[in-house]
């Protein structure tokens, strides 16, 4: 009896739980009424150079809003994943160890990432650690310990005036009354030592370091490993993936390769209070970093004749070459560096090697973004006038204002070109290298 009974009763059951099933699903997922209010309610998007819906914000204000959008951006997307964030956790036993290694192997090496970004990235390079003074009126002990050595060495007597001094007093008294800055100490002045002065080829003019937790970093729209890519940086990887069809978008927003390569990615403010945008601006900052931008400039100037000279031969002795060549049908010979005599080429070592990248400035690109940034540079007196310098303009990768000409400016593309036709056909930035 209960054997006949049994294969009737269990259908009804497999669908009465497959009903349930179906309707709490229904349920917890919004009907597509609701979904389309919700996207009629969200706010429209202006941009930094509306002149009528903007009316009334300063460039202050609407860079705030720009960055406080960023960082609600970069809050929600890390949320999912902040199990794997790059915060070492304190294990607990050996099994949690275990566990934890395992399932970031399982997050961060599957092959489908490795085909689609590349190899597993560099380990991250050591950060300089700071001793606090024996001398509590040394002010300066930071920079000293975290500045790279060449461009403390230009900057020291900056450093020494009375309101970086002022400055310095600012951020103490902020550290006593519990406020946290970002970014940390030790990272502020990244920009100085991944770009040494007599290898920036590149400037990449931002405003303010970001004032979300983690993400600052010491180099303008940069992010550290680990940490998902705002929504500028996203916009910067569009444009690169525009002008460059084979870059594909890493899965995060560190650019210390571009650093490397001798792009300084240099804010016009180093520190921020968390979670207040431009909250440290008029500190004194900005007297320092137009101090280095103009540095720059005036080192760019110092190399403009050899500059020029080296535009006019990797442009035209090519040519002769080619068409010699092809008179005699014979492959053109390569290009060669040493082709000056070994007695002038000594007579420049004071100048510099640029195999080692300790060479000669032959030109700077300054990529201006946004009317804050154009702001900065001009203060700091650098015009398309300045000698063997290239400024290239357009507005900021900002969600607000990227579609009004910062998408499609081919800024990446144009440096290169330019770079190129000053330090020969290996001068440019890899912009894809990341």
């Amino acid at each position: 009896m209960s054997s006949s009974t049994s294969p009737e009763l269990a259908p009804s059951t497999k669908r009465s739980a497959d009903d349930a099933t179906k309707s709490s699903d229904q349920a917890a997922s919004p009907s597509p009424s609701a979904k389309k209010q919700r996207r009629s309610a969200s706010p429209a998007h202006n941009d930094e150079f509306d002149d009528h819906d903007d009316a009334g914000l300063d460039d202050a204000q609407l860079l705030a809003a720009v960055q406080a959008a960023e960082s609600a951006a970069e809050a929600a997307s890390s949320q999912p994943t902040a199990s794997t964030s790059s915060a070492p956790a304190i294990p607990s036993s050996p099994a949690t160890r275990s566990s934890t290694s395992a399932t970031r192997s399982s997050t961060t090496s599957t092959p489908k990432q490795t085909l689609l970004f590349g190899a597993k990235p560099p380990s991250q390079p050591s950060h300089p650690t700071i001793v606090p003074p024996s001398d509590p009126s040394d002010l300066l002990y930071v920079e000293r310990q975290t500045m790279g050595p060449e461009w403390f060495r230009h900057l020291e007597a900056e450093l020494s005036k009375d309101y970086f001094t002022k400055l310095k007093q600012f951020l103490q008294a902020e550290e006593k009354a519990g406020r946290k800055t970002f970014p940390p100490p030790h990272l502020v002045h990244s920009w100085s030592r991944l770009t040494p002065l007599d290898s920036v080829k590149v400037v990449v003019v931002g405003q303010d370091p970001y004032h979300g937790p983690g993400q600052a970093c010491g180099l303008s729209f940069s992010v550290p490993r680990g940490v998902a890519a705002p929504p500028s940086l996203k916009n910067i990887y569009k444009e690169i993936q525009n002008e460059f069809p084979g870059f594909k978008p890493p899965n995060h927003g560190c650019l210390e390769e571009w650093a490397r390569q001798g792009v300084l990615l240099l804010n016009a403010c180093l520190t921020v209070s968390a979670g207040n945008a431009g909250s440290h601006h008029g500190r004194g900052w900005e007297n320092l970093t137009k101090v280095v931008l103009k540095t720059i400039a005036d080192n760019a100037a110092r190399g403009a004749g050899r500059a020029g000279a080296d535009a006019v031969a990797n442009s035209k002795i090519a040519t002769m070459f080619a068409k010699a060549s092809k008179k005699h049908n014979q492959p053109a010979p390569a290009e060669k560096n040493e082709d000056k005599p070994a007695a002038e080429e000594e007579g420049k070592a004071k100048e510099g090697k640029q195999s080692n990248g300790d060479h000669a400035c032959k030109g700077v690109v300054f990529m201006v973004w946004g009317q804050p940034a154009a702001k900065t540079l001009a203060e700091a007196g650098i015009t398309d006038k300045s000698p063997n310098v290239l400024i290239l303009r357009s507005p900021h990768p900002s969600p607000l204002s990227a579609h009004r000409g910062f998408l499609g400016n081919g800024h990446f593309a144009k440096a290169n070109k330019w770079l190129e036709a000053r330090y020969g056909a290996s001068g440019g930035i890899d912009w894809t290298r990341l």
